[in-house]
C-alpha cells in the first residue's frame, strides 16, 4: 500500500482520527489527564504512513474531538500531536520502523513540558514538569511498541512496502 494522493491521505486522516477516538475511550485516569495509549499507536502509524503534517493533524482532530465527548482532558492534545509529528519526521528521514521510538521522546519531554508550563496553568492545574513527564512515558511507552510492532506485522503481511 503506498498512499500518494491528498484525497487518500485526508481518506486516512478521517479513519485514523474515528479510530484514535473509538480507541481512545481505553484511557486511565492519572492526576488531571487521562492517558490513552492508542493515541500514541495511532500516532506511530500515521507517522510512518502519512508524514508529519498528515500525523500532526490527525493526532489534532483527535485530541480535540475527545476533549468534545469528555474521553479526553487539554492534556489530549500537547500528550499527542508531539510526538505523531516527531515519528513523520524522523521517519521521513531515516526511512526505518525505529523512527517509532521517538515518539516517546516526543510525547515524554515536548508533550510533558508543555502540560505543565502552558496547559495546565490554563486550566489552573499545577503539577511539575517532571510529574507530567512521568504520568505520559508508560503510556506512550504501550502505545509505541503497540503500533511498532504492527508496523512490523503490516510489513511482514505486506499490506505495506
Amino acid at each position: 500500500m503506498r498512499i500518494k494522493t491528498t484525497t487518500q491521505k485526508l481518506a486516512y486522516v478521517g479513519i485514523f482520527t474515528a479510530l484514535g477516538v473509538i480507541l481512545g475511550t481505553i484511557s486511565f485516569p492519572v492526576g488531571p489527564t487521562k492517558v490513552a495509549p492508542f493515541q500514541h499507536f495511532i500516532n506511530v502509524t500515521t507517522g510512518v504512513l502519512l508524514g508529519p503534517w498528515w500525523a500532526f493533524l490527525t493526532a489534532l482532530f483527535i485530541g480535540i474531538l475527545r476533549m468534545s465527548l469528555g474521553v479526553g482532558t487539554i492534556f489530549s492534545i500537547p500528550g499527542g500531536i508531539p510526538g505523531a509529528f516527531t515519528v513523520g519526521l524522523v521517519y521521513k528521514i531515516l526511512k526505518k520502523d525505529w523512527a517509532a521510538f521517538s515518539e516517546p521522546l516526543a510525547t515524554v519531554f515536548i508533550g510533558g513540558t508543555l502540560s505543565a508550563l502552558l496547559f495546565g496553568p490554563l486550566i489552573n492545574v499545577h503539577k511539575g514538569v517532571v510529574w507530567f513527564w512521568i504520568a505520559f512515558a508508560p503510556s506512550t511507552l504501550v502505545g509505541t511498541t503497540l503500533g511498532f510492532l504492527t508496523l512490523k506485522a503490516l510489513r511482514r503481511m505486506e499490506v505495506i512496502e
